[in-house]
């Protein structure tokens, strides 16, 4: 057959000519579609995952050992905010919460909050709880420059005073105390996140914490072993406030039954929301996540072996579906709002604890799909007992055990001022 160059052309272009998108959708089949929709998905979530982190670094310009020595506390705190809000929010709130629980291990702190009774007292220890959480909250969420965060300190100070002055409490405990807040993030980032945390993040706790410390007037020489030479950065100081924590834990966290009490009232806490045929077996899961030693100085039974199993193949899982099939987080974890302008009150968006402390209700909160949940389940909502949760907000001065609410407001002025004059926002190596 003699073809001419011209039908050949034609024949071509009728042959490839390209079909639009739609009807390509439309003639292929679902398992056609399906692996190049999961590789696109799985490369975009790949692309995404790490550009906030490279970003922030790339934003603070550290990338190497020997740049980090010049970190401040208003760069760290961005930092220790940004793991807390954007990048890993639940491991970064557990490991805080396991971390004031593993101080309890240490028996002259048990003892002091069995002295107080507002750990163990089943009104007071609701407040007490969300009360830490929330000053805590005050100088790690809001900048170093700030008053809320200056203010939050010297709350802390004040409330912490008491107990120095009369010997109760210790340097020991609140450098021991101090050491959870820089190391135990880290460790879960490290055993049970998506990622572990990289160079930056981690010098980065170790120079917030490190210039808390010094608002707090906590004393390192004769405790920590480079104390005397001083530390060139923040991971040098977190490993050192690391070694010392582990040594004075063999030391300290003895069985006692002292400590037995707080565990005995903290793990219903942690519990709360567990309904009631599930509670022994994630009580398991928690005391395996405590550690043996910590779990030996609160006087618990070993855990079930499948309860521990099952825990760790769980956040194993977690661990890959998170970095590799989940899209980085949209919205930043918010848990304040700004103060009223009139009377200065703070409320928070979500509570800390398990009840509506310092939650002002709105009929999404009270009336909504979650509360109806929660009220079915026996638990509070905004608007509920509101002389003890405080819906209105609270004044820092309010935060406290409700015996020292509203004392200790020219004390904490004053305190606010040296700790201006400290220069705490910067760096603290040098």
């Amino acid at each position: 057959m003699n073809l001419s160059v011209p039908s050949i052309r034609t024949a071509a272009t009728a042959i490839i000519q390209p079909q639009p998108l739609s009807e390509i959708l439309s003639s292929a089949s679902w398992k056609q579609l399906a692996i190049p929709a999961a590789l696109l998905y799985v490369g975009l979530c790949r692309a995404l995952r790490f550009r906030r982190e490279k970003t922030l670094r790339a934003k603070l310009g550290y990338h190497d050992r020997a740049s980090l020595a010049k970190m401040t506390a208003v760069e760290a705190q961005q930092v220790v905010k940004f793991m807390s809000s954007w990048e890993m929010p639940l491991f970064t709130f557990l490991a805080l919460e396991f971390g004031l629980f593993k101080t309890y291990g240490v028996e002259s702190i048990s003892r002091l909050l069995l002295a107080t009774g507002n750990l163990t007292d089943p009104v007071r220890s609701l407040k007490r709880f969300e009360d830490t959480a929330a000053l805590i909250g005050e100088f790690m969420i809001n900048p170093p420059t700030t008053d809320r965060a200056v203010r939050g300190l010297a709350r802390m100070n004040f409330l912490h005073s008491k107990y120095v002055k009369e010997g109760t409490i210790s340097n020991a405990d609140l450098l021991y105390t101090l050491s959870v807040f820089v190391t135990e993030p880290p460790r879960f980032a490290r055993l049970y996140e998506w990622r572990p945390m990289n160079e930056m993040e981690y010098c980065a706790y170790g120079v917030f914490w490190k210039s808390v410390g010094d608002a707090m007037g906590i004393e390192y020489r004769g405790y920590l072993a480079r104390a005397e030479t001083g530390w060139r950065d923040g991971v040098e100081f977190a490993d050192d406030i690391a070694t010392w924590a582990k040594a004075y834990e063999v030391v300290a966290m003895k069985p006692s039954t002292v400590c037995a009490k707080p565990a005995r009232a903290l793990i219903p806490m942690i519990t709360y929301w567990v309904p009631w045929f599930a509670k022994p077996f994630v009580t398991q899961v928690v005391i395996s996540l405590l550690g043996d030693r910590v779990r030996e100085a609160f006087m618990l039974p070993e855990p079930d072996v499948a309860a521990g199993a099952l825990v760790y193949s769980l956040l194993t899982v977690r661990r890959f579906v998170v970095r590799y099939l989940t899209l980085p987080r949209f919205f930043e974890l918010k848990r304040q709002y700004d103060p009223d302008p009139q009377t200065g009150l703070m409320t928070q968006r979500i509570p800390y604890g398990n009840f509506p402390f310092y939650i002002k209700p709105t009929f999404w909160n009270r009336w909504g799909p979650m509360a109806w949940a929660v009220w079915l389940y026996g638990g509070k909502v905004p608007g509920d007992d509101p002389e003890h949760f405080m819906p209105q907000g609270y004044l820092v001065t309010d935060i406290g055990p409700e015996n020292r609410m509203g004392l200790g407001t020219e004390e904490i002025e004053n305190d606010a001022k040296r700790i201006k004059a400290s220069g705490w926002e910067g760096c603290p190596f040098g």
